[in-house]
């Protein structure tokens, strides 16, 4: 079974026993695009707890806010009840949630046209405009967009990455909203704004979304972002090609490596950042296919949009690490090294190696690290 089968499933389940439910948000919209995602999430008229009766295995992922999550053989589909929402004054969750109302009034909550239409038995339900946004190819939000970013200034962040992924236009009064409540965004957690912008810059059309956050002046709302470090990152020849290759653009274009400290990404993110920037910076030698892992070269390829030789490279090195090295820490005691000492020896005959200086036989080796410990006045 599809995803859509398995979701068909579960909204017939619902309506059997009484309710109605949906598929709602960006499934709708892509459906209406052309294609079937597999992430799809419902709303029905019936409470969490009625939902949970009806389905044994699901799950109160966000009880409090009216969702839980339905599992049908290991596919796992987010149930809300309609829902209508109070004022947000922490600019993130609404300050209460009001449960039972129509299904005009939980699309009435939603943020733009496109994600505020509903599917069932075959019929978009569009009270909003959405099919004709889509067809336009706008971004414009339910009701006021004062309002709506009012609510929640990520939503800001949101239109651009849509624009973005789906290179669509801001709807005029859209982009005055965004203008005049940019300043917002310094109250969103940085995890948040920091997602949505990871997905703007994959996005097919990132140049323009990077054009219009500089002419909107969101991007001054940004850590370390400034006018000429987003021009430099629009015009890179370069293509993000997923996150890690987007960030290290902007640390290359920087010139600084700790750059994205203030966008609290992971450490594994940042360091292979700075990795991809650095080969942005000098490219590739022997020794910098060495050091770099196989993945981040091949997104090194990627975003070059070159054919990725990456395996290939790897493969034609005499040793992957050093643990493949004929000589080690034990064999330079052995030889008298101690210390820093037999760092800087280790180091040394790895590089040989490496390029092919020496072969990579313990017997060589050991002199050659003799001949080196004789220079460093050790022997």
């Amino acid at each position: 079974m599809t995803e859509w089968e398995y979701a068909k499933k579960i909204i017939e389940t619902i309506e059997y026993h009484g309710g109605e439910a949906y598929i709602v948000g960006g499934a709708v919209r892509d459906y209406v695009l052309g294609s079937l995602p597999d992430d799809i999430d419902l709303a029905t008229s019936l409470f969490p707890e009625e939902v949970m009766t009806l389905f044994p295995k699901s799950v109160p992922t966000g009880i409090e806010h009216g969702t839980v999550t339905v599992i049908l053989n290991h596919h796992p589909f987010e149930v809300t009840t309609f829902r209508s929402e109070g004022s947000y004054s922490d600019s993130r969750r609404p300050d209460h949630v009001a449960l039972g109302v129509s299904l005009e009034e939980d699309l009435l909550r939603r943020d733009f046209t496109m994600n505020a239409m509903a599917f069932h038995d075959g019929q978009v339900v569009d009270l909003f405009g959405g099919q004709h946004d889509l067809e336009e190819r706008i971004i414009r939000t339910v009701g006021s967009p004062y309002e709506r970013f009012g609510e929640d200034a990520l939503r800001i962040m949101r239109a651009l990455r849509f624009m973005s992924q789906l290179d669509f236009t801001l709807h005029e009064e859209l982009r005055h909203a965004a203008n005049r409540l940019g300043h917002r965004l310094e109250h969103i957690a940085m995890e948040r704004i920091a997602i949505e912008f990871e997905k703007l810059l994959t996005g097919p059309a990132y140049r323009r979304a990077l054009g219009e956050m500089i002419e909107l002046g969101i991007h001054h709302y940004l850590p370390n972002v400034s006018t000429e470090l987003m021009r430099c990152v629009q015009e890179d020849v370069r293509t993000p090609v997923n996150a890690v290759s987007g960030w290290a653009l902007f640390i290359y274009h920087a010139k600084d490596e700790d750059w994205l400290l203030p966008w609290k990404r992971s450490n594994t993110i940042k360091r292979e950042a700075r990795t991809l920037a650095r080969l942005c910076e000098v490219g590739l030698d022997t020794m910098t296919v060495y050091l770099t892992d196989e993945h981040t070269l091949s997104t090194y390829f990627r975003m070059n949009g070159e054919s990725d030789r990456s395996h290939e490279l790897k493969q034609s090195l005499p040793m992957k690490s050093r643990k493949e090295m004929m000589f080690n820490g034990r064999d330079a005691l052995e030889l008298g090294a101690r210390g820093e000492t037999i760092k800087h020896l280790l180091a040394d005959l790895e590089q040989r190696v490496v390029l092919q200086e020496v072969p990579n036989h313990e017997t060589v080796l050991k002199e050659e690290a003799k001949r080196w410990l004789q220079r460093a006045g050790v022997s």
